[in-house]
């Protein structure tokens, strides 16, 4: 059905645990040849918001948010792909179809493959209802040969042997464990939940409760499928031969969402320290109703999958603990952020740790900041977490969500009067607003927040507020005004003995030193921060300071110097997920390539920054990128193009607020000379009024048409 010219959304149909995602999976796989710019599975089980769709197809593509509206974000990225998309468990989420059919829509050679309980009712969209597994017959029955190929009996007896490794399929078991497959309907979830119990109970016993059970249990409305019943029986039934203990922890675990760590588990599920946490989960493990797997950092995680942690949480409001364990859910992810990682250790040698721990973690911080939000008296705390989960934000780009939670909570009553926390939450609105490129709003907000703490004589964020108000000064091209705020934060930040941002001012008053024209100063304040950056050991600070290096060397023509710089700062954040930084590292390294004149190489670059920074929605950075192809482009010949594209790019800049930093403003200068010297009066104007009527979207466009 994918093959098809004329097919572009196929819907797997079928009830919870019927082996749709597997199938999708399995699908995948085989028609990966098929798609050149890859296949993407996009799991959707954890989203119940309907907006959450967009974000989590993003995430699986690599686009980034920022700029403007993720979704178009994301239609831009496709629009010339071929590329299949796998969405798993869109039930939850048939109000976003809409959605779907507009990704479609932008990119003619897309394809996608639905998981779903529900149908997504879209024009064009095939439907296959995914059977349950080959069943044995009942009469007639094969032999023990022929039996074990059968595709349910064969999943029973693999799961099983998970189970208890001696186990076979015997010419005296081998009539139940048909039966034990037919009576589930070859559910494939069912036959592991039964299968798991082999460590227990022998296939004649199973099969004598599991009868029991169905005729105790009516399970689901009358109207929902037998299949659909029959699950819920099983698990149920999987759930009664649960003791006491495991049955408290399987519902308090529902709690958490994306999965948790053997830690989280303790501290949310056995506040009261009456339950053997390990014992208990293992078992839950061996009984498939928690799912375990090993980071890449070799930690074990747990996770549920959504049928079972859906039961899990009937089971969890039924023993009236729902709100008692979130609530510990909550002040356990707060706590975590706010005082065992806390604002610092995100500048630490600790950073990628705690950058890949709330990577992982982030469903289940959503929840937890939502709550602690909306509790009564919970905006301080709120902001204390949201002040630590900025950097988080910041460098694996989390933008405009970071934007949303400061927005909510400046909303929140408890920070309506001037005090620090709402000081704290204007500082981290006005940095995120700031890496957005909307350096307007920036600068009102920081300076709002550096009113209040300077009102409160509060000594402990003025230094960062002040060093927020200068950087947005020195991306606005005002540097005078900004180096004496630099000047002041860098003192505090000495003075409380904050090395991390001494470092980090250090650079910025070299920026303004260069925006100055003061080059030898720049460099100067660049060697003490990179001097500092080392001793702390933390690779995004090392890489800060060696960029700005290879700025203040790039300004002065210093081209080789300037490459080792960019190539070092590179080389550290290439495993770090530091995409905006690798960017802009790829973006000064085009202008590398392009004063060696390999050109091609220079394309590439410029070209693969200009597709990085779109992702982020940097409009900043794709300012820098056109300008860069304008140049090229213009050296080589195509002087016309060159300057529209280089007009475009300045319009582009015009938009976010910002000013050029010197080293592209030298580049920038140099080539407009040269296309005003090779062209008319007249086709200049024309061809600058041209690039400067146009959209980022239209500029973007220009540049792609002439790839």
């Amino acid at each position: 059905m994918l093959l098809r010219t004329d097919t572009h959304l196929v819907t797997l149909l079928g009830p919870g645990g019927t082996g749709k995602t597997r199938l999708s999976l399995q699908v995948a796989q085989e028609l990966l040849h098929q798609f050149p710019n890859g296949v993407y599975f996009v799991p959707l089980a954890d989203d119940t918001d309907a907006n959450q769709f967009i974000s989590r197809v993003a995430q699986q593509l690599a686009v980034r948010e920022g700029g403007r509206p993720l979704l178009e974000n994301v239609k831009d990225y496709l629009r010339d792909k071929q590329i299949l998309l796998v969405l798993d468990n869109f039930e939850q989420l048939v109000s976003a179809a809409s959605v779907a059919a507009d990704l479609l829509a932008a990119a003619p050679q897309v394809k996608i493959l639905v998981s779903s309980r529900i149908a997504l009712n879209l024009q064009g969209e095939h439907e296959f209802q995914v059977p349950p597994l080959d069943l044995p017959q009942a009469e007639n029955e094969p032999a023990l040969e022929n039996l074990i190929e059968n595709e349910a009996v064969s999943l029973f007896v693999e799961r099983a042997r998970t189970a208890q490794a001696n186990f076979a399929l015997t010419s005296d078991n081998a009539s139940a464990v048909a039966e034990i497959c037919r009576r589930l309907d070859g559910l494939p979830l069912a036959l592991e939940l039964a299968a798991a119990r082999i460590k227990l109970l022998p296939p004649q016993a199973i099969l004598a409760r599991l009868d029991d059970k169905l005729k105790l249990l009516t399970g689901g409305a009358r109207d929902l499928p037998a299949r659909h019943q029959t699950l819920r029986n099983t698990l149920e039934w999987s759930y009664d031969l649960l003791n006491r203990d495991e049955k408290i922890l399987y519902a308090r675990l529902s709690v958490f969402v994306g999965g948790f760590t053997l830690e989280a588990a303790e501290a949310v599920c056995n506040q009261d320290g009456q339950l053997d946490i390990l014992e208990s989960l293992t078992t839950l493990v061996n009984n498939s109703l928690v799912r375990q797997e090993t980071t890449a950092d070799g930690e074990s995680r747990f996770g549920m999958l959504e049928t079972i942690r859906a039961y899990a949480l009937e089971r969890l409001a039924e023993r009236g603990e729902m709100e008692a364990v979130r609530a510990q859910h909550a002040r356990y992810f707060g706590d975590v952020i706010l005082n065992r990682m806390g604002f610092m250790q995100l500048y630490s040698a600790n950073t990628l740790h705690w950058l890949n721990w709330l990577e992982r973690e982030n469903d289940n911080i959503r929840p937890a900041l939502t709550l602690i939000l909306t509790a009564s008296g919970g905006g301080e705390f709120a902001a204390g977490i949201v002040a630590s989960l900025s950097w988080f934000w910041y460098r694996r780009g989390y933008l405009i969500e970071g934007r949303m939670w400061c927005e909510r909570l400046l909303a929140s009553p408890d920070l309506q009067a001037a005090s620090t926390f709402r000081a704290m939450a204007l500082g981290v609105s006005g940095l995120l607003a700031l890496w957005q490129g909307r350096q307007d709003d920036a600068l009102a907000q920081l300076q709002a927040g550096l009113a209040i703490e300077r009102e409160l004589a509060d000594e402990q964020w003025v230094a960062f507020l002040l060093m927020g108000v200068a950087v947005a000064l020195v991306n606005m091209g005002q540097d005078s005004a900004a180096q004496p705020m630099l000047e002041e934060s860098h003192r505090r930040f000495k003075a409380q003995n904050i090395a991390p941002f001494s470092a980090i001012s250090l650079v910025h008053l070299g920026n303004a030193e260069l925006g100055l024209g003061h080059p030898e100063r720049a460099r100067a304040y660049h060697e003490e921060a990179l001097a500092e950056a080392r001793l702390i050991d933390e690779n995004w600070l090392i890489a800060f300071a060696l960029n700005n290096l290879g700025e203040v060397a790039r300004t002065q023509g210093q081209l080789e110097r300037a490459r080792k710089y960019y190539q070092e700062g590179e080389a550290l954040l290439r495993t770090t997920g530091d995409r905006g930084d690798v960017a802009r590292f790829v973006h000064n390294l085009g202008y590398i390539a392009q004063h060696d004149e390999e050109f091609e190489l220079a394309e590439s670059q410029f070209r693969k920054s200009l597709t990085m920074f779109r992702r982020l929605g940097n409009r900043r950075g794709i300012a820098e990128s056109l300008a860069g192809l304008a140049g090229l482009k213009a050296r080589q010949g195509q002087v016309e193009w060159g300057t529209i594209m280089l007009s475009a790019a300045e319009s582009v800049l015009k938009i976010t607020g910002g000013a050029w930093w010197p080293a592209d403003r030298v580049e920038v200068e140099r080539n407009r000379e040269m296309m005003r010297s090779a062209l008319t009066a007249d086709e200049f104007a024309k061809a600058w009024k041209r690039g400067g009527a146009m959209t980022i979207d239209q500029a973007i466009g220009f540049a792609s048409n002439e790839a």
